[in-house]
């Protein structure tokens, strides 16, 4: 992470060979950049002799860099080959570990030091780089142990560096370094729950400090429904819980077996749900509503999944009621509702979770009346399930409305599990299809003009969605660069449907679904 720290602080300085191309504030603080330089070899030369000490083979590869990181570091090789002779290549090894991390603290300090020279632009891409790399390395990294040394590694920094936080200027380095903190946590917490060894499983748990409450069942009892969707089956109702405003999101099971009652594994799924959903230091980024338990009403076959008020009296808005109720908001409503979608989604995979069930009606606000500043929230959370095989699925409702949003390989009642199965780049193309939504305040439906939704017009979708006629219609909406976003999502072309397979593809979907989907909603401006 250090070694891109500081990679990325060199490509956003413009470093040269020649002084002119170097940015403004770097050629103004010229000599002090070269002591901290000076410092930053000499600790590198400290890392070296350690390294030799012992010679053991080379660890597992890490991640990809970036392009301009390779070729920045291509550069710095060459330039060094000129004016001495390289010194071996460092290889990972069993070495003295307070001496390591002592120096690792002091090239943490520098390399945070070195933010101080960046203009406030500047300094705000670097913790966008960084925070993209850390989605990498957090992906990569499935094992607790591993997990938790990540985790102490930032609380460690955090807390060394809250010098360095103040010379920083106005970026909060703090703030970013505890959103890491908590996507870290929260990824523990995910395989903690998820672990087949339920009793070692909830030991792990407690191990991780948290405020969350393990009273996740709830009594049917103690909640009043107030008003729902639909009278006959409601997927969404309003209520009281104790006296507290309410929302629940339904979730209706096929009984099995003598006892009549749900399968196994959807109970535990949604304990897995209500868990995760209801982890208080969760990033804000996930964009989730809090979820303060379930209820379980065998008389009507479902599961509830209950929310904290989004602060309405009434239920929340679905995005898909929205866009046939409300007239189209400005372009720079349209673009942050779709960046929150499009971050939140982002966020989640890098847990290694997937939604499944990803359309407008599962995005949920606050009101219609507020909708300039209301902030979207994912929800329907159904067939949302980890990415790991291994797990069972529930076949989704059939309904064609909701196959509308699903990839051609998974639309209608076909295998969603093993390798072959839900990916994803299945989540992302859903993304996609909610992003043209947005893009062009249009159910998909009513945008492609549907009269009927049998299986080959449903089918069609993705071709006519990337058809020129369409793409030229939500252009004229939204500008060029929302358009390559939604076409990113749409086209697969993220990582290549065939290369999922490969042992790096989540690290390359989580990157280049940070450049060229999240970063490129971040950089439109109105």
């Amino acid at each position: 992470m250090e070694k891109e720290k500081l990679l990325g602080w060199a490509v956003l300085a413009k470093m040269s060979e020649n002084e002119t191309f170097a940015s403004a504030s770097l050629r103004v603080n010229r000599h002090i950049v070269i002591d901290s330089f000076q410092e930053i070899q000499k600790l590198l030369f400290d890392f070296s002799k350690l390294v030799r000490k012992t010679r053991g083979s080379p660890g597992e590869p890490g991640t990809p860099l970036r392009h301009e990181y390779l070729q920045l570091q291509k550069k710095a090789l060459n330039l060094m080959e000129k004016t001495r002779k390289y010194p071996k290549r460092l290889r990972w090894a069993t070495f003295d570990k307070a001496q390591f991390e002592k120096l690792l603290s002091n090239l943490m300090a520098l390399n945070d030091s070195m933010m101080s020279f960046l203009e406030a632009y500047e300094r705000g891409r670097h913790f966008q780089m960084q925070e993209a790399t850390f989605m990498q390395i957090l992906l990569v990294n499935n094992r607790i142990d591993d997990l938790f040394d990540i985790l102490h590694s930032l609380k460690s920094s955090k807390i060394g560096n809250a010098a360095v936080h103040d010379i920083s200027g106005n970026i909060d380095q703090h703030g970013y370094k505890e959103r890491l903190i908590r996507l870290t946590r929260f990824k523990a917490i995910n395989i903690t729950i998820g672990s087949q060894d339920r009793a070692k499983g909830k030991a792990s748990v407690n191990n991780l400090p948290t405020d969350s409450s393990d009273d996740t069942v709830l009594e049917i009892d103690g909640l009043k429904e107030l008003a729902s969707h639909n009278v006959n089956r409601p997927t969404r109702s309003s209520g009281l819980l104790k006296r507290s405003k309410i929302w629940v999101e339904w979730r209706y099971y096929e009984e099995v077996g003598d006892s009549e009652g749900p399968p196994p594994f959807v109970a535990q799924r949604i304990y897995r749900l209500v868990k995760l959903l209801g982890e208080q230091e969760k990033p804000v980024e996930f964009h989730v509503p809090s979820c303060l338990g379930y209820v379980h009403d065998k008389y009507e076959s479902r599961f509830g999944l209950v929310f904290q008020s989004l602060g309405s009296d009434n239920l929340p808005i679905g995005l898909l009621e929205m866009l046939t109720t409300t007239k189209k908001p400005s372009l720079t409503t349209r673009v942050r509702i779709a960046c929150t979608i499009a971050t939140s989604i982002w966020y989640l995979h890098a847990t290694n979770w997937l939604h499944k069930g990803l359309r407008s009606e599962n995005v949920v606000l606050q009101s219609c009346d507020r909708l300039r500043t209301a902030s979207p929230f994912l929800c329907g959370f159904d067939y949302s399930r980890p990415s790991h095989l291994g797990e069972e699925t529930e076949r989704p409702v059939e309904n064609p409305m909701h196959d509308i949003y699903r990839h051609p390989n998974v639309q209608f009642d076909v295998p969603r599990d093993g390798r072959s199965g839900f990916n994803k780049l299945y989540d992302a193309y859903s993304l996609g299809v909610v992003l043209y939504e947005v893009g062009v305040w249009m159910s998909i439906d009513k945008f492609l003009d549907f009269t009927t939704l049998k299986p080959s017009v449903v089918k069609s979708v993705k071709s006519r969605l990337l058809d020129q006629d369409s793409i030229d219609a939500l252009e004229s909406e939204t500008g060029e660069t929302f358009v390559m976003a939604v076409k990113a999502c749409l086209d697969g072309e993220l990582v290549p449907d065939s290369d999922m397979s490969r042992v790096d593809s989540d690290a390359r979907l989580q990157l280049n679904f940070g450049d060229q989907v999240v970063k490129r909603l971040e950089a439109i401006q109105v």
